[in-house]
């Protein structure tokens, strides 16, 4: 008996084998690839920056080399688009070899995260997990029902990206969102600002606070060098936000919050006389009690921080808000990966210590600005 022949026997003896061995499964349906260009990119400060860079060309003659190199660096950058896909891919090309660090994952640093809104709020949806440099295709999610729906794909914290692609079905509807037209909050900082040591990058505190407040974010967060600088100050004077978070005090000695922090508050104050500022206290790191040193720095530090903001208040800026460290990390020493790098609970701590003000500082403005 021939291999068809006992086929068909065995299908007249049990007519039921066929149906239970199903249908035959339909072939997947083709990726439709569609490239992210400068004009959909959001989250950055100057427009004529590249795609995925924080600062403008201009800036590499003006601020100090590691600087330069760490505004490359893609952190609160994000693309949005509204699509029906039930299947999403992405292609990313980072621009360092390094995936990861010894106290932050790959996908962190190198990863990309990816929310959609429902019912008026963000809710993670899946992540993209690098596996090689320089480029990466990976499945964020499969199986969504087809509905139409707004998403925001969060770019790396710690690397830069020289091409990305958001790859759909190709028989879903799909389109790129331009960036929110609102003005943004420019949240000017250290390492912590950047985003170290958040496991993806949506849970950064500023992604975080953009999505609390439904505003969009420019992180300007340069890890160990955010120093407050006159030519970074400068650069930060260029902007037209809802609001300056500053927040450089892990990266300042006590004399340097005293030197510098007059200077940068003048020279934004200077050019935007209007917008609210809100200073941030240096971080009361979990372990000072067993490091009187550090202990005795910060306490000076956040004690010069207090005096400038009373005296400028007392001197007319009503539009100066000081954020107390007290209410960012918590007491109980779970809230950082190391001495001093928040985890998603630090972070997430100090994004409800950070809101009221944050809200605060919106009220100020007239209704038209905002």
């Amino acid at each position: 008996m021939t291999s068809a022949q006992l086929v068909l026997t065995m299908t007249l003896l049990a007519p039921g084998l066929a149906a239970a061995q199903g249908p035959a499964t339909a072939p997947p349906v083709a990726t439709t690839w569609h490239l992210v260009t400068p004009a959909m990119v959001e989250g950055k400060g100057w427009p004529e920056a590249a795609t995925f860079e924080r600062f403008p060309a201009r800036a590499e003659a003006d601020v100090r080399p590691p600087v330069w190199s760490l505004s490359r660096h893609a952190t609160g950058l994000s693309v949005r688009f509204t699509s029906t896909a039930t299947r999403v891919r992405v292609r990313w090309t980072v621009t360092d070899e390094r995936l990861a660090l010894p106290h932050m994952p790959a996908t962190g640093v190198s990863g990309l995260d990816l929310y959609a809104r429902d019912g008026g709020q963000w809710y993670f949806v899946g992540g993209a997990r690098p596996t090689a440099s320089p480029t990466n295709d990976a499945l964020v999610i499969d199986g969504l029902t087809p509905t139409l729906r707004e998403f925001r794909l969060y770019l790396p914290l710690y690397n830069g990206v020289s091409r990305l692609e958001v790859g759909v079905p190709e028989d879903a509807a799909f389109r790129f969102d331009a960036p929110a037209p609102t003005r943004p909050l420019v949240v000017y900082g250290t390492s912590i600002t950047q985003g170290c040591c958040a496991s993806r990058p949506g849970m950064s505190y500023t992604a975080m606070l953009g999505r609390r407040l439904d505003l969009p974010v420019v992180n300007l967060g340069f890890s160990g060098n955010g120093k407050a600088e006159p030519e970074v100050a400068r650069l930060l004077a260029d902007l037209d936000p809802a609001i300056y978070v500053l927040d450089p005090l892990p990266n300042l000695t006590p004399a340097q919050v005293i030197e510098r922090m007059p200077h940068l508050i003048d020279t934004i104050r200077a050019a935007r006389p209007q917008t609210p500022i809100v200073l941030v206290e240096h971080l009361l790191y979990p372990n000072l009690r067993f490091r009187p040193e550090k202990a005795a720095d910060v306490a000076a530090a956040n004690a010069s921080l207090r005096r400038m903001h009373q005296a400028r208040v007392a001197a007319g800026d009503s539009r100066l808000l000081l954020v107390p460290s007290a209410s960012l990390l918590g007491t109980d020493g779970d809230g950082t990966v190391d001495d001093s790098h928040p985890t998603e609970l630090g972070f997430a701590r100090m994004v409800d210590g950070l809101e009221p003000y944050l809200r605060r500082a919106l009220a100020l403005l007239p209704t038209s600005t905002r």
